[in-house]
């Protein structure tokens, strides 16, 4: 057997995010490497421990803030996968598709009642701005207006600079003018805390007058709140494992070459895009609730029981609607029929199972509420635009199980 590889993590445990990385690249490495692993408990901002200035190893995957930490790891010298950087000298190798996440931030808010839409970030890292500006691209295509918090923080190069009381204020005065019903989409759920703030002191019903929506999902701290945040779950997981994938590659090309400076200087053309998970509704969006309660009680059926064959007239029949009633009312708010959502959840439940098990494509068409296993795979294309096999080959490669 071969001597394990031994590969450097400086991936922050201090966020949701980087933990489900981590995740990530431990279920690619239980599948697929012999990987001995070296990490510690780290915050985002954190440099290299300087028990770590002269490590020696195969291979380093990292989300280094700064410039001087990126250095500090280039000295390594092995094979390295950047999953954050500087956006300019260094830049993310796998990164979460922004135009994906603002897509689905829009299509939430507009969703739940809110015809009004605007971002909110204090942070003006490159992430932040490519967060920003795929909101704006995306309501721009709809013909949309885009209410965007002009004060963004510019006086720091780190991705994630701390909160100040002197941005208290015009985030106050910014929601304060906003035209009401609206739904803000913060770039991240520390910022969303924020607006939540701004709303309690202006004495702004959420999610009456203005929705809240929030990213990368930190699930403690979502439900702490009150209203409960509602947040966009990144798909960090996936994030890791194909960060994981390109390292194995680098490492694997190294043998093949007689220089390790010349391997360390190799990147790919162009970064690799996930697409988030989804929204995780929770109270501060759910304005739905209050404009039409029967409707909203549709959404919570269908999303526990579409997985379990529910058809659309079992769910009028549970609302004591008529089916013709509950098509209309839904068609108003959501601009497709109950069948099509019952159908979209599945299809999502089927790319969680795709995602995260190795069963064979019968058994998820089953376990996600299709009668047939042809009818899985022809609804799974029409919303996907690939097969189920081509979805997780795109996440496990060749070798994925049919």
């Amino acid at each position: 057997m071969t001597e394990p590889k031994q590969i450097l993590l400086l991936v922050e445990t201090s966020r949701v995010f980087g933990r489900d990385v981590i995740q990530g690249i431990s279920r690619y490495a239980k599948e697929r490497a012999n990987w001995l692993f070296h990490f510690e408990d780290r915050g985002i901002n954190e440099g290299l421990p300087p028990s770590l200035k002269h490590w020696q190893g195969d291979g380093i995957i990292a989300r280094s803030p700064t410039r001087p930490l990126a250095k500090a790891i280039g000295r390594l010298n092995c094979p390295v996968v950047e999953l954050l950087g500087d956006g300019e000298v260094q830049t993310a190798e796998v990164r979460t598709d922004e135009q994906r996440t603002a897509d689905l931030a829009i299509d939430h808010l507009i969703k739940q009642g809110f015809e009004r839409l605007a971002f909110y970030s204090f942070a003006n890292s490159w992430w932040s701005d490519a967060r920003r500006d795929a909101f704006c691209e995306n309501m721009s295509s709809r013909g949309l207006t885009a209410h965007v918090f002009p004060g963004a923080y510019k006086g720091s190069q780190l991705p994630y600079p701390t909160w100040r009381q002197s941005y208290e204020r015009p985030l106050i005065q910014w929601v304060e003018r906003l035209p009401k019903p609206i739904g803000i989409w913060a770039v991240g759920d520390s910022q969303a805390i924020r607006v939540l703030e701004a709303c309690r002191s202006l004495n702004v019903s959420v999610p009456a007058e203005v929705g809240i929506l929030g990213t990368t999902n930190e699930h403690m701290i979502c439900s702490l709140l009150s209203p409960s945040l509602s947040s966009i779950e990144l798909n960090a997981v996936e994030v890791g494992y194909k960060a994981a994938a390109i390292l194995d590659a680098k490492i694997r090309r190294q043998k093949t070459k007689t220089s390790r400076r010349k391997t360390k200087s190799e990147s790919p053309t162009s970064p690799v895009f996930v697409s988030p998970s989804g929204v995780v509704m929770r109270e501060s969006t759910n304005r739905l609730a209050m404009i039409d309660p029967e409707i909203d009680e549709a959404v919570k059926i269908i999303e526990r029981d579409a997985v379990h064959g529910l058809t659309v007239d079992e769910l009028a029949e549970e609302l004591l609607l008529s089916r013709s009633t509950l098509e209309r009312r839904f068609r108003q708010y959501f601009h497709c029929s109950p069948s099509q959502q019952i159908h979209h959840v599945r299809v999502e439940r089927a790319k969680m199972l795709l995602r995260e098990t190795a069963w064979p494509v019968k058994l998820i068409s089953e376990k996600s509420g299709f009668d047939l296993p042809e009818n899985f795979v022809r609804y799974f294309k029409r919303l996907v635009g690939e097969t189920p096999r081509q979805f997780r080959m795109r996440f496990y490669g060749e070798n994925a199980t049919q």
